[in-house]
């Protein structure tokens, strides 16, 4: 009798696999579990095609030695061909289980979104977000600070320098000069919240154009640049909407409402720098609160 190198008993045998039901897949079975599932199952299946393509070798090698032997055990030729037709049933069982097993993943993964954006639908409603968005919110929201109140307010440095007279004829004289020249780049960098990023080119020559002193600020134009377009991309990545208030009017906002661009405590709202950062089902003191700039006057 031939020597075929492995037993009946070493071919591999079908998983008897119990797969639970969709309904689960809200519940018991978290959608790791169901990865874990598929990715067994895949494994069992390059197993039992590895094997099968090492029998399909093997059983092509003895019927050449038979044929060139000049006879062969009918017998032992009929049990290789058998055992290689039941490791093929076999791998395709698993493989009609590996599928189904994928379209019950696929219908976890449907009804798994459905529960998070319901529940992100429930807690826009009762003014209650969940905390992991909330968190990502309050990270963007010091970054905005920090663009607003370091990387843009070293920019206006730049763009109006203490040497150029012009400012002078300005109400406000100087600081006010730059709190505009932040205004006016910050529309350019965010009030377009939707179409194409802003380009330090475009943000370039139109601050040139306004009379501002662009010349050697392209280091901290492209900063600020990049900076502007990271926050407004990640704020539309969060299922949780955000705004910017470019809309607020500054002569109706109270003491506490916002904070003081100029860094006085004395004044009136002039004109808004840049706008509040509001995220929707949010208590309004939990927002980041308008920067303005404060005209001399009564405090209000």
């Amino acid at each position: 009798m031939y020597n075929y190198g492995w037993n009946d008993h070493e071919a591999p045998k079908e998983p008897h696999t119990t797969v639970p039901s969709i309904q689960a897949a809200g519940g018991q079975y978290s959608q790791e579990w169901w990865l874990g599932q598929l990715h067994d199952l895949q494994q069992r299946l390059a197993a039992v095609e590895s094997w099968q393509h090492t029998a399909d070798a093997t059983a092509e090698q003895q019927t050449a030695k038979a044929r060139r032997g000049g006879g062969s055990s009918q017998t032992d030729l009929t049990r290789l061909r058998d055992t290689v037709v039941r490791v093929s049933d076999g791998v395709t069982a698993m493989a009609h289980r590996v599928d189904h097993l994928e379209d019950r993943l696929r219908q976890a993964e449907v009804l798994l979104d459905r529960l998070r954006s319901a529940g992100v639908r429930d807690a826009i409603a009762t003014g209650e977000a969940p905390s992991d968005m909330h968190r990502r919110h309050s990270q963007i929201k010091e970054r905005y600070q920090r663009l607003v109140d370091q990387d843009l307010r070293n920019l206006a440095r730049e763009l109006c320098p203490a040497d150029a007279r012009q400012w002078d004829q300005m109400a406000g004289g100087l600081p006010a000069a730059r709190a505009r020249a932040v205004s006016e780049t910050v529309q350019m960098l965010l009030a377009a919240q939707q179409g194409a990023p802003a380009t330090a080119e475009n943000v370039q020559s139109t601050l040139a154009h306004r009379g501002y002193a662009t010349e050697g600020a392209e280091p901290r134009l492209y900063k600020v640049v990049d900076a502007a377009n990271g926050i407004l991309r990640d704020m539309a990545a969060v299922e949780l909407p955000a705004t910017l208030l470019f809309d607020a009017d500054v002569t109706t906002l109270a003491e506490g409402e916002y904070q003081a661009y100029n860094r006085q405590d004395t004044g009136v709202p002039g004109f808004l720098v840049a706008p509040a950062y509001a995220v929707q089902g949010e208590a309004p003191e939990n927002h980041l609160k308008a920067f303005v700039f404060l005209a001399p006057g009564e405090a209000p």
